[in-house]
């Protein structure tokens, strides 16, 4: 078998297999393939604080999520449920922040072109 070097089919792959091919953070669902794409490995605590490859301290993350917690700070000896519980508030505190945005910014946008009303007085 063909040994990859990436993280969906190469050393990351047994992480997406135990953790269903699901973000452990915003439970994005990567089993199709378009969405599988997106996948990646987080370490549960980060190397730059002490984190190891091992197994046990890798799961699958979306790269929104990755991106999201990637430069949170963990006080030494945090225990791992602490931490995923501490990512997993990040991400939904960002996802409302982001939501919110969204709604008021992008999806009246969005939502008046299929109505079928006129776009252009947004693009003052």
């Amino acid at each position: 078998m063909r040994a990859y070097g990436d993280s969906l089919r190469g050393y990351g792959h047994e992480t997406h297999v135990k953790c269903n091919f699901t973000c452990q953070y915003c439970g994005y669902d990567g089993r199709a393939f378009p969405n599988w794409f997106q996948l990646t490995v987080d370490h549960i605590v980060p190397q730059s604080q002490g984190g190891t490859d091992d197994g046990e301290n890798l799961v699958t993350a979306c790269h929104a999520c990755n991106s999201i917690t990637s430069r949170m700070k963990f006080p030494q000896g945090a225990p791992k449920e602490t931490i995923v519980t501490e990512k997993k508030q990040r991400v939904q505190a960002r996802q409302a922040e982001y939501f919110e945005f969204w709604r008021t910014n992008v999806a009246p946008r969005y939502l008046e072109k299929w109505e079928g009303k006129e776009v252009a007085s947004h693009n003052d």
